[in-house]
C-alpha cells in the first residue's frame, strides 16, 4: 500500500513539473521557442562532434608522429651502422696488413730506428687510405706490453689516451678476444701532444668515437697487440643534425650502460652518463619487448620516446619529442575546429531565426490584415502563394474578402458608369471641330483689333492643336515634328521674353523620315524649365538631327545650369522622377515609348555637367515616309 502511495506521489510531482514546463513554453513567443529548439538540436551534436573529432585527431596525430619518428630513428640507425661497418672493415684490413703483423711480431727485437721506420710506413699507407675520407682522425697500435705506435693522425697533434683509460680499455679488448669494442671519449679520457696545431683544432677534435679490437697473428691466432681507430663524433651527429622531428625535440645516441655516444645537444656531454638512467632501463626493457616507441616523463614533462637499436654496437638512437609539441598541433586544430563549430552554431541560430520568420511573418501579416478588416478596410489583401497551412488560411481569408468586396464593387460600378455617361455627354458637346473654329474666331478678332501678339500665339496654338488631333497615326514626319516644336517655342517666347535662343541643325535628308508623334517636345520643355529658366541671362538650345548607320539621332543641348549626378540618375525613371517632383517624367515617358516601340537598342541617354550644360541624345530606327513600321499607341 505504501509503495502504491509513493508511486502515485512521484507521478503527481512529475506531472506537476511537466505541466509547469509546458506552461512556461506556452508563455514564450513562438519565435523564442523555435530558436531555442534549433539551438539545442544544433549545439549538442556540434559539441559531441568537436569532442570526438578532437580525440580521434589527437590519437591519429600521435600515431602518425610515432610511426614517422620510429622510421626516422631506424633510418638513422641504419646510416650509423653503415659507417660503423665501414670502420670495422677498415680495422680488419689494418689488423691483417703485413706492416702491422710484422711490426708486432718482431717489436721486441726491433731497434728504436726500426720501430720509427715501421711507424712511418704505417702513416704513409694509412694516410693514403683515410686522408681523403676524413672520417678517421687517428689510428693507434699497441703491443701486448702496452707500447704505443701512432699509425695515423695529424703529425702536429699526437693522440694520447690517459693511462687509466688505456689500461681499462685494453683489458676490455683482451676480454673480447678479437671482437670489436666501441666507446666514446672526451677531453677527460684523451689529450694531444701539440707541436704546431692551433687550439681551435684541438678543441674541435676533443670528442671522439673509438673502435678497438685485439690484433691476432695470422699464423697462430694468438693476440699480438691491440688496434684503436678514432673517429670524430661529429661524423655521427652529422647524420641526424639536420633532421627535424618537432620543436623542442632532440636526437642522441646512447649505449646500454647509459654512456652518451653522440648528441647534437651541447648540454649533453659525450662519454658522460645520461642524467636519467631510468630512461636507459626503460629503453632496454622496451627493446626486449620488441617495441620502438613509448611515453616517458622527463623532469615532469611528458615526452614521446622513439628509438632504434644499432646492431653490433650495443647502442640506441633515441628521439625525445615533447608532448607540448604534439599538443600544439592538435591544439591548433582544436581551436580551428572550435571556431568552425561556433560558426556552424551561429549559422544554426541564424537559420533558426530565418525559419521562425518564415512561419511568423505570414502569421503576423495575416493578423495585421484581420485587424484592418475588423476596422472596416475590406480592400486589404495578403500575397501568399505558398501551399503550406498558413498559405491555405491566407488564401481563404483573401477569398472571403473578395466575396465581400464584390457586393460593394457592384454599387461602385453602377456609380462609375453613371459618371462616365455624364462625362461623355459633356465631351460630345465640345468636339475638336468646335474648338478649332473657336480658336480661328479668336485669331480673326485679334487681327481685327491689331493685337498681333495674340494673333501669333493663337495661330501657333491652332497649329499645335491640329498636330495633336491630326489623323490619329502614331508616326509623324520629322518636318511636322519640327514645326510642332517651333509653334510650341513661339508660345513659350511670350512667356520667357527673350530668355532663350533656339538653333536648329537638321540635315535636309532627315525630313523624309518619320518618328513617333510628340517625341521631342518633352525634351525641349525640360531644357527650358530645368536648364534655361534658372540661369542668369539668355540661354541657348541647340536641336541637332542627323542620320548615322541606319538610325536617326537627335541631340538636344542647352547651356543652362545642368544637373547633379543624383538628379541625372533618377531622370530616366518614371517613378523616381515623379516622386522627386521633376518634369523629367516626360523624358522617362519618351524613353519608355521608344523602347516599347523599337526595343532596348534604342532610347534616350543624358549627359550633364552641373552649372555648364545638359545634352540629351535620342536614337531611333530610320523609317522613311510611306514605309511601314507597326507601333503600339502609348499616351504621352
Amino acid at each position: 500500500m505504501r509503495y502504491l502511495k509513493n508511486s502515485f506521489s512521484k507521478r503527481l510531482v512529475q506531472n506537476y513539473f511537466v505541466a509547469k514546463l509546458i506552461m512556461l513554453f506556452r508563455n514564450l513567443k513562438i519565435r523564442t521557442r523555435l530558436v531555442f529548439l534549433f539551438m539545442v538540436l544544433s549545439l549538442i551534436p556540434l559539441l559531441v562532434t568537436v569532442f570526438v573529432f578532437y580525440q580521434q585527431f589527437n590519437y591519429s596525430l600521435q600515431e602518425k608522429i610515432s610511426t614517422y619518428s620510429v622510421q626516422v630513428m631506424s633510418q638513422i640507425a641504419q646510416n650509423i651502422k653503415r659507417d660503423l661497418d665501414r670502420l670495422e672493415n677498415d680495422s680488419i684490413e689494418i689488423e691483417f696488413s703485413d706492416v702491422v703483423q710484422n711490426t708486432l711480431l718482431k717489436y721486441d727485437a726491433m731497434s728504436e730506428w726500426e720501430v720509427e721506420h715501421a711507424q712511418l710506413g704505417m702513416r704513409e699507407e694509412y694516410t693514403k687510405k683515410f686522408y681523403s675520407l676524413r672520417n678517421v682522425s687517428d689510428v693507434l697500435i699497441y703491443t701486448r706490453q702496452g707500447k704505443k705506435i701512432n699509425a695515423y693522425g695529424d703529425p702536429g697533434m699526437k693522440l694520447n689516451l690517459t693511462a687509466d683509460y688505456t689500461k681499462d680499455f685494453l683489458l676490455q679488448l683482451q676480454d673480447k678476444d678479437g671482437g670489436v669494442v666501441w666507446d666514446a671519449v672526451n677531453s677527460d679520457n684523451e689529450f694531444y701532444l701539440v707541436k704546431y696545431a692551433t687550439s681551435a683544432e684541438q678543441l674541435r677534435r676533443s670528442d671522439g668515437i673509438l673502435l678497438g679490437r685485439a690484433i691476432k697473428s695470422i699464423d697462430t691466432g694468438e693476440a699480438i697487440g691491440f688496434l684503436i681507430i678514432r673517429s670524430s663524433e661529429e661524423y655521427l651527429s652529422d647524420i641526424y643534425k639536420d633532421i627535424d622531428i618537432g620543436v623542442g625535440s632532440k636526437i642522441f645516441v646512447v649505449d646500454t650502460k647509459g654512456t652518451i655516444i653522440s648528441s647534437g645537444d651541447p648540454q649533453m656531454r659525450i662519454s658522460s652518463h645520461y642524467q636519467d638512467m631510468e630512461l636507459i632501463a626503460e629503453l632496454k626493457q622496451q627493446a626486449q619487448a620488441g617495441k620502438r616507441v613509448f611515453n616517458y616523463s622527463i623532469e615532469e614533462n611528458k615526452n614521446l620516446i622513439a628509438f632504434a637499436p644499432i646492431q653490433g654496437a650495443d647502442w640506441f638512437v633515441v628521439g625525445v619529442i615533447p608532448f607540448s609539441y604534439l599538443n600544439s598541433n592538435s591544439q591548433e586544430i582544436y581551436e580551428k575546429t572550435l571556431v568552425i563549430a561556433i560558426g556552424c552554431f551561429l549559422a544554426a541560430v541564424f537559420l533558426a531565426y530565418f525559419f521562425a520568420a518564415t512561419i511568423l511573418a505570414p502569421l503576423q501579416r495575416l493578423r495585421t490584415a484581420m485587424n484592418q478588416a475588423r476596422q472596416g478596410d475590406l480592400s486589404v489583401s495578403i500575397k501568399d502563394e505558398y501551399n503550406d497551412e498558413i498559405g491555405e488560411v491566407t488564401q481563404r481569408f483573401n477569398a472571403m474578402l473578395r466575396q465581400i468586396n464584390k457586393l460593394l464593387e457592384n454599387i461602385k460600378y453602377k456609380e462609375k458608369q453613371k459618371r462616365r455617361a455624364e462625362l461623355k455627354a459633356l465631351q460630345s458637346q465640345i468636339n475638336p471641330h468646335f474648338l478649332s473654329n473657336t480658336l480661328n474666331t479668336v485669331r480673326f478678332l485679334a487681327k481685327a483689333q491689331n493685337a498681333y501678339n495674340i494673333e501669333n500665339i493663337t495661330t501657333s496654338l491652332i497649329n499645335i492643336f491640329h498636330t495633336m488631333v491630326g489623323s490619329g497615326d502614331e508616326l509623324i514626319g520629322i518636318g511636322e515634328e519640327i514645326e510642332y516644336i517651333k509653334n510650341y517655342l513661339n508660345i513659350q517666347e511670350y512667356r520667357y521674353l527673350n530668355k532663350f535662343n533656339i538653333i536648329y541643325n537638321i540635315e535636309p535628308e532627315l525630313l523624309q523620315y518619320r518618328i513617333p508623334k510628340m517625341l521631342l517636345q518633352p525634351i525641349i520643355e525640360n531644357a527650358l524649365i530645368h536648364g534655361i529658366e534658372p540661369m542668369d541671362g539668355q540661354g541657348t538650345i541647340v536641336l541637332k538631327g542627323y542620320l548615322e548607320d541606319k538610325t536617326v539621332k537627335f541631340v538636344i543641348t542647352d547651356n543652362g545650369v545642368g544637373m547633379s549626378k543624383k538628379i541625372l540618375a533618377v531622370l530616366l525613371n518614371r517613378q523616381t522622377a515623379s516622386s522627386s517632383g521633376l518634369t523629367g517624367i516626360g523624358i522617362a515617358n519618351v524613353n519608355e515609348r521608344i523602347k516599347m516601340y523599337f526595343g532596348n537598342s534604342y532610347g534616350v541617354s543624358i549627359e550633364s555637367e552641373l552649372n555648364f550644360y545638359t545634352t540629351v541624345e535620342i536614337i531611333l530606327p530610320a523609317m522613311q515616309q510611306g514605309g511601314e513600321h507597326h507601333v503600339s499607341g502609348i499616351d504621352c
